[in-house]
């Protein structure tokens, strides 16, 4: 997560945990997690690409 997005994140946060959010509030938190759950899923995938190969032992 950016730090942008970290910022973003909380504004939401705060509008939403005073019960004072909009549709567009709601939209753009939407939007936001789902760039952020992307980035989160890419990530991970990257991971285990890295680890999935295993090189064969070499004997001799």
């Amino acid at each position: 997560m950016s730090p942008a997005q970290l910022k973003k994140l909380q504004e939401l946060s705060q509008i939403f945990s005073q019960g004072k959010a909009n549709p567009k509030q709601i939209q753009q938190l939407s939007a936001l997690l789902a760039q952020i759950n992307q980035y989160e899923n890419n990530d991970v995938a990257h991971d285990n690409a890295e680890v999935a190969f295993i090189p064969a032992p070499r004997f001799g």
